[in-house]
C-alpha cells in the first residue's frame, strides 16, 4: 500500500477509534436501600433507543440487595459500570460518579426514580447537535406514592425565548424569575465540560445539596436549550426517602448554600440577574421553615438559629407568596410560623 494510502487508513482507524470511545451521555445514579424501586431505574435506561451511553451505578455501601443487583446489571450490559464504595451520602455518591464519568453530557437518575420515555435520548442527543447547549432542560412528573396521583410538576417552559433567545440574561431573567430554574440537579443534562472546567460537585455533609449545584450550573453555563416532556418520573411520598421527612442536615445545606452565594451574587453587575439571583436564594431560605417545623429538640433549637443568621434575605424575595412569608414570618415569629407552615404544608401536599 502506498505510503499515502497507510497515512489515509492511520487517520480512518484514528478517527474511528475516538467516535467508538465517545460517548454521549453518562447517567449517574447513587444507590442506597433501593431495592424495590432500582429494577424499574434501571431498565428505564436500558430501554433506551438511543445507545450511546454508559450507567455509572454507585453502590454507596447500601445494606440490601442493591450491591449484588448492580453487579448482576454489570453482567448484562457492558455499557454498566458499578462503583461499590463506603456509605458516604448522596453527595459523595453523585461525585464518585461525577469523578468516572467520560460522556459528553451528565444525567443525574435518583435510584427510586426512572424515565418514563424509550425515545429520552434520541431526543435529548437530537436537540444537542442542534443547538450545543451547556443544559438541556426538561420536565417531571411527580407521581405521588401514597394517592397514585400522576401530576407534571415542571413543563411550560418558554420554548421561543429560551431556544431560539439569543440573549444569555433575558434566558437566565426568565429561568430565574418564572420560577422555572429546576429544583433539583434530575432534571437536566448538563455538560460535562461545563462540569470540568468550573471544578462542579457537590458538597459532602449536607443535604438540600442540589441548590449549590444547580446555582453552579446556571451561573457558569453559557446557552441553554428547553425540552417540554416530563421525562422524568419522581416518587413522592416514598417511606425512606430524605425528602419524606426533615432533617437537620437539609438546614446545615441551606444555610451553606446561602453562606457561599449571597456575597458572590450580591456582587453580580447586572441589575436585574442580581434581583433574581437573591430573590432565588430567599426562596432557598423560605424552604426551610417546613423542615425546621418537622424538627424537635437540639435541632429544632440549631435549625431556628440558623433561620434568623439568615431572616435578612427575604427582604429580597419579590415573588408574592415570598413577600407573604416575610410578613407571616414577621407576625408570628419563627418558631410558630415554622409550625404553622408546617401543617399548610402538610394538608395541602398529601
Amino acid at each position: 500500500m502506498p505510503v499515502d494510502g497507510i497515512y489515509a487508513a492511520a487517520r480512518y482507524n484514528w478517527r474511528k477509534f475516538i467516535r467508538s470511545e465517545r460517548l454521549r451521555f453518562s447517567i449517574i445514579v447513587p444507590i442506597y436501600k433501593v431495592a424495590d424501586y432500582l429494577d424499574d431505574c434501571v431498565q428505564s435506561v436500558k430501554n433506551q433507543t438511543y445507545t450511546d451511553w454508559e450507567l455509572i451505578l454507585v453502590d454507596d455501601g447500601s445494606p440490601d440487595a442493591c450491591p449484588q443487583m448492580c453487579d448482576g446489571y454489570a453482567k448484562e450490559d457492558a455499557r454498566i459500570r458499578v462503583v461499590h464504595k463506603p456509605n458516604g451520602g448522596l453527595s459523595n455518591a453523585r461525585n464518585a460518579g461525577l469523578d468516572r464519568a467520560k460522556g459528553e453530557y451528565v444525567l443525574l437518575l435518583d435510584g427510586d426514580d426512572f424515565y418514563n420515555r424509550s425515545d429520552m435520548f434520541e431526543m435529548l442527543s437530537a436537540n444537542i447537535d442542534k443547538s450545543s447547549a451547556d443544559v438541556i432542560l426538561f420536565g417531571c412528573t411527580d407521581w405521588n406514592m401514597k394517592t397514585g396521583e400522576m401530576r407534571i410538576s415542571r413543563s411550560g417552559y418558554n420554548l421561543s425565548l429560551i431556544n431560539e433567545g439569543q440573549n444569555r440574561t433575558d434566558i437566565l431573567h426568565y429561568l430565574f424569575s418564572q420560577k422555572k430554574l429546576p429544583g433539583g440537579a434530575t432534571i437536566s443534562a448538563v455538560s460535562r465540560h461545563l462540569i470540568e472546567e468550573h471544578k462542579i460537585r457537590f458538597h459532602c455533609g449536607i443535604q438540600s445539596e442540589d441548590h449549590d449545584f444547580v446555582l453552579n450550573v446556571f451561573v457558569h453555563c453559557k446557552k441553554v436549550f428547553a425540552m417540554d416532556e416530563p421525562f422524568y418520573t419522581y416518587r413522592l411520598q416514598r417511606e425512606g426517602s430524605i425528602t419524606h421527612s426533615g432533617s437537620i442536615k437539609m438546614i446545615q445545606g441551606i444555610d451553606y448554600t446561602l453562606n457561599k452565594w449571597v456575597p458572590i451574587l450580591s456582587c453580580e453587575s447586572n441589575d436585574q440577574l442580581r434581583k433574581d439571583y437573591l430573590n432565588y436564594l430567599a426562596f432557598i431560605y423560605s424552604t426551610g421553615f417546613v423542615i425546621t417545623g418537622r424538627l424537635h429538640g437540639k435541632d429544632r433549637k440549631e435549625s431556628l438559629e440558623l433561620m434568623r443568621k439568615h431572616r435578612s434575605i427575604l427582604k429580597y424575595g419579590y415573588w408574592r407568596d415570598l413577600r407573604i412569608v416575610r410578613l407571616a414570618s414577621s407576625a408570628f415569629g419563627l418558631p410558630l410560623f415554622t409550625i404553622l407552615g408546617r401543617i399548610y404544608y402538610d394538608r395541602t401536599h398529601i
